[in-house]
């Protein structure tokens, strides 16, 4: 769109106008951060907690950790992308 052919006071209105337009959702960079997190976390977690279980075999321990590491990287990320920054 060419601007140039505006009025001034068309210029300042629509600079107004997207100051104060909502931001745009989602915020991917922030999501993929705090997933990244969550994913860290979790697997820590889930392989401390399933060291205690003797009767699960290797493999079993292995995909429980994977499947609540990933799940729970997808829900700390999607909130993380989808909420609304604070200020």
């Amino acid at each position: 769109m060419d601007d140039e052919g505006l009025d001034p006071q068309v210029k300042l209105k629509l600079l107004e106008a997207s100051r104060a337009a909502g931001p745009d959702y989602p915020n991917v960079k922030k999501g993929i951060g705090c997933g990244a997190a969550a994913l860290v976390a979790a697997l820590l977690c889930s392989v401390l907690f399933l060291s205690f279980f003797r009767q699960l075999s290797t493999g079993s321990k292995i995909s429980i950790a994977v499947g609540v590491t990933l799940i729970s990287a997808m829900i700390a990320g999607g909130l993380a992308a989808f909420r609304p920054p604070a200020g």
